[in-house]
C-alpha cells in the first residue's frame, strides 16, 4: 500500500517535472489514467509538505512542482542551530551547530528521542520544558549552561512540520544571541549604576538631549519643589529670577550654537512655593553623532551665599569701626601687612600703598625698630597681657611723633592675626617734657 502510495507520488511529480507551466486535476488525471478525486488526495499531501504549488484562473487550479530548497541543504547551511523532529519527539535531523553544543555525534542524536538526550556539558532542561506546545509556532528564549563556556542564551523558535510522507512534526531553530543580551545587561547594569550615583549625589542634575530634558534626579526636586512630572514639562527658565533670566538664555544660546566645555553660571532661582534660592551652575556640553547633550549640575549654595552676605556685613562693621577710631590700625596675617586705616596715614604722612612696601625700620631708628620686632615676635596668641612700645618716628614730611603702641594676637585655625593699635601722643609726651624740663631748671635755681 506504502509502495502504492510512494509510486502514485512519483509519477505525478515527474509529470509536473514535464509541464512545467502546470496542469489542472483534469489534466494530470487524465495524463495518468486516475480517478480525479484520487489525483486530488494525492495533489493535498504534495501541496501541505511544500512539493508542489497551486494557482487559481478562476475556478481552475493549477499545480506545479514547487521550486524549493531541500530542509537538508538548509540545515547544513544555517549558521543557527536546527533541529527537526517528528510527533513523537524523536530526532529526524539535525545541523553540525547543534551539535557542536551537546557535543554530542550525529549517532548520538539520530532516532532517539529528544527528552532522553543526556549531553555531558549541557543542561538542556529549560529547552524540555519549552516543547510541550512544540506544534504551536512560538518564540522563546532559553538558556543553556555549558560546561567551561558558562551561560548561553538564544532565541528559540519552532515551527510546525510536514513532511514528504505527510507526517507531521516540528523543527527547532536556535539562534544564539549571547552576545546581545550580555551587551544589554552590561548597558542596564551601566545605567543602573549611573542612576544609583545621581540620585545620591547632593547637587542636582539635568540632563538634555538636543534640548529636550531626559533626565533629573531626586535632588533637583528637592531644590525647586517641582515633582518630576511637572519638571518634564517645564522650560528651564521658568524656574529662574526674572532678573536673572537673561544670563541664562545667553548661556543656553552659547550651548546651541556649540559652545562646549565647562561654564559656571550662578542665580537665583524661584522654587514653586515662592521661596528664592541660590545656586550654582556647572554646565557642559557634547556632540556625540547627531545627538548635543547638556548636562547641568545645580548646587545650592544660598546658605553660603547668606553666610557670604553676612561676613560682607560684619566685614564692612569692621571696618567702618576700624576707620572711625581715634587711634592707628594695622593687622597682619602670620606676619605679613593686611590692612591699616586711614588713622595710619594721618599719623605717619605715609600713603596704605606706601606703608604695605616700607618697615618699621623706615619710621623709627633701628634700636626702635629692633625692639618693636621683639615685641611682636613675643606678643603670642595666648599672651595675658599686650605688648606695648613707645617710639619717635618720623613722618614723610620729617617731622617727628611720638607714638604709643599695643600689641595683641589671635589663633584661627592655622593663621596668626597680629592687631598693632598705635596712638599719637607726641602733644602729652612734649608737654611732659617741657613739665620735666622746668622742673629740673627750678632745682637747679634753687641748689
Amino acid at each position: 500500500m506504502m509502495q502504492d502510495y510512494l509510486h502514485e507520488i512519483s509519477r505525478i511529480k515527474d509529470i509536473l517535472k514535464q509541464n512545467v507551466e502546470g496542469m489542472s486535476v483534469t489534466d494530470i488525471s487524465k495524463a495518468l489514467n486516475k480517478n480525479k478525486n484520487t489525483i486530488g488526495r494525492y495533489l493535498d499531501i504534495l501541496l501541505v509538505s511544500g512539493q508542489v504549488d497551486m494557482r487559481s484562473y478562476g475556478m481552475a487550479k493549477v499545480f506545479t512542482l514547487s521550486q524549493r530548497v531541500p530542509l537538508s541543504a538548509m540545515i547544513s547551511y544555517s549558521k543557527e542551530l536546527i533541529m527537526v523532529l517528528d510527533n513523537e519527539s524523536r530526532i529526524i535531523d539535525v545541523n553540525d551547530n547543534f551539535l557542536s553544543l551537546l557535543n554530542l555525534t550525529r549517532q548520538d542524536t539520530l532516532g532517539k528521542n529528544i527528552e532522553f538526550l543526556s549531553p555531558p556539558d549541557v543542561d538542556v532542561h529549560e529547552l524540555l520544558e519549552t516543547l510541550t506546545t512544540r506544534f504551536e509556532e512560538k518564540e522563546d528564549m532559553v538558556t543553556f549552561q555549558v560546561k567551561d563556556r558558562g551561560e548561553r542564551i538564544f532565541k528559540q523558535k519552532s515551527v510546525p512540520t510536514v513532511f514528504e510522507d505527510g507526517g507531521k512534526g516540528f523543527t527547532l531553530i536556535l539562534e544564539d544571541i549571547t552576545e546581545h543580551i550580555l551587551a544589554e545587561r552590561e548597558i542596564r547594569e551601566n545605567e543602573e549604576r549611573f542612576r544609583m550615583m545621581a540620585e545620591n549625589i547632593q547637587d542636582g542634575l539635568i540632563i538634555i538631549e538636543n534640548e529636550k530634558i531626559v533626565f533629573v534626579n531626586r535632588r533637583i526636586a528637592e531644590i525647586t519643589g517641582y515633582s518630576f512630572e511637572e519638571l518634564w514639562e517645564m522650560n528651564p527658565l521658568s524656574i529662574i529670577a526674572p532678573e536673572d533670566k537673561g544670563a541664562a538664555a545667553s548661556q543656553i544660546q552659547k550651548m546651541e550654537r556649540g559652545d562646549h566645555g565647562l561654564n559656571e553660571l550662578q542665580l537665583w532661582i524661584l522654587r514653586k512655593d515662592g521661596q528664592r534660592r541660590f545656586v550654582s551652575n556647572r554646565i557642559s556640553a557634547v556632540q556625540h553623532a547627531d545627538t548635543r547633550y547638556a548636562f547641568i549640575i545645580l548646587t545650592d549654595i544660598t546658605e553660603l551665599k547668606a553666610n557670604e552676605a553676612a561676613l560682607k556685613e560684619s566685614e564692612e562693621r569692621f571696618r567702618m569701626m576700624a576707620e572711625n577710631i581715634q587711634d592707628g590700625l594695622i593687622i597682619m596675617e602670620n606676619r605679613n601687612f593686611v590692612f591699616a586705616n586711614h588713622r595710619i596715614a594721618d599719623i605717619s604722612g605715609y600713603s596704605t600703598e606706601e606703608l604695605i612696601h616700607m618697615k618699621s625700620v623706615d619710621l623709627a631708628s633701628r634700636e626702635d625698630h629692633e625692639k618693636i620686632e621683639e615685641i611682636v615676635r613675643n606678643t603670642r596668641p595666648d599672651s595675658e597681657k599686650p605688648g606695648e612700645f613707645t617710639v619717635w618716628i618720623n613722618r614723610k614730611d620729617g617731622s617727628r611723633r611720638c607714638i604709643l603702641g599695643r600689641v595683641t594676637a589671635a589663633l584661627h585655625n592655622n593663621t596668626v592675626s597680629t592687631y598693632v593699635i598705635m596712638s599719637d601722643i607726641t602733644e602729652s609726651t612734649e608737654r611732659e617734657q617741657a613739665l620735666r624740663d622746668r622742673i629740673a631748671a627750678l632745682q637747679k635755681f634753687i641748689g
